[in-house]
């Protein structure tokens, strides 16, 4: 058999530590697992002092770590001075930007539509697409209805490259209201001008006249030449 190492009184160690106990529970609760860690021999736990006290052959900073997952407390060592380096390196913090929730709307698209058939291909083939939620077909008006969180653009674009369709939004009442009031029609002319277009015309008209009575003045004077 081997011989087992002598403990000697040099290797036994009393060690303080310094730990907020709120009652004797709390002592008793840190007490008992302690006394079962190899190589401990006796400890003292007083919660007026918030002070314990571990005795044996002991790694000091290996109890202070049991001590603060015990407790679930900061643990200070009162002795032997020994510094107790955090064996947690702390994390970085990363900040993660929260991404706004996509804004869901709902798009009426003219769409031609020949059969059944085609109307069932179409609806299966942008319900695929994870933006697209659902898709209401109206054969009569040959109108398709997308709720989403995709664009009215890239909608229309999806369903020329992807699905090979020819599609226009129905704008609502409202943008189309807006945009008759970005783009206005011209004005008419004034009253005025046309007035003027008016006087001008009968100015010409006056003209007209003076030469077809001057020309029939002209010929009756090469008449009378002539007779006389």
């Amino acid at each position: 058999m081997a011989e087992e190492k002598k403990v000697t009184e040099k290797d036994v160690i009393t060690a303080v530590y310094k730990v907020n106990l709120h009652c004797q529970q709390c002592a008793r609760d840190i007490k008992k697992p302690l006394l079962s860690t190899q190589g401990v021999h006796s400890v003292e736990a007083d919660a007026e002092k918030s002070e314990i006290k571990v005795k044996g052959v002991i790694d000091v900073i290996k109890i202070h770590k049991l001590l603060e997952k015990l407790s679930k407390k900061k643990v200070e060592l009162v002795s032997p001075l020994v510094k107790v380096t955090e064996s947690v390196t702390e994390k970085k913090e990363v900040k993660v930007e929260a991404k706004p929730a996509p804004k869901l709307s709902t798009h009426s698209i003219k769409v031609h539509l020949h059969c059944d058939k085609c109307e069932k291909d179409l609806r299966d083939k942008l319900l695929k697409h994870r933006s697209i939620y659902s898709v209401r077909t109206d054969m009569k008006a040959q109108t398709i209805t997308v709720d989403g969180t995709m664009e009215g653009d890239k909608l229309v674009a999806y369903m020329r490259k992807k699905v090979h369709k020819n599609a226009e939004i129905i704008l609502p009442k409202s943008e189309k209201m807006e945009e008759k009031k970005q783009n206005p029609k011209v004005e008419a002319k004034p009253k005025e001008e046309k007035a003027e277009m008016v006087e001008f015309k009968a100015e010409k008209k006056e003209e007209k006249a003076e030469m077809v009575e001057f020309k029939a003045e002209k010929k009756v004077e090469i008449r009378r030449r002539v007779f006389f």
